[in-house]
């Protein structure tokens, strides 16, 4: 069994990973704040944040899926979580045409963020 990124196995028992935790959290924290996920993956690199597969860079789905994932809620919380999946809904750009086929309406640009 693989376990989520943040996670460890003490023992027999799973337990939060707090540096890989404070990842994930800021992860969050820069999405809430405007980041888009490319932002985020920048933010990542800089900070010298390997991957979930140990990879230097992260990608972009990899910090989606780990964004969408419920499993986090141990880790930010049940507000941050459900405030992230909020977000995510409020930035979608995607409108449907009269045949019901999606179309980008418009680009998202994430906000200037400082990096820490």
């Amino acid at each position: 069994m693989k376990l989520p990124y943040g996670y460890v196995l003490d023992g027999e028992k799973i337990a939060i990973h707090e540096k890989r935790a404070d990842t994930v959290r800021s992860i969050f924290e820069y999405y809430l704040a405007g980041a888009s996920l490319g932002k985020i993956v920048d933010m990542l690199f800089v900070k010298g944040v390997s991957s979930p597969t140990g990879k230097s860079k992260w990608t972009r789905a990899a910090v989606d899926k780990l964004r969408a994932n419920k499993k986090y809620i141990l880790i930010v919380g049940m507000k941050v979580y459900l405030d992230t999946q909020f977000e995510k809904d409020h930035r979608c750009n995607v409108d449907y045409d009269k045949a019901g086929h999606p179309r980008k309406s418009t680009r998202y640009q994430s906000p200037s963020i400082e990096m820490e």
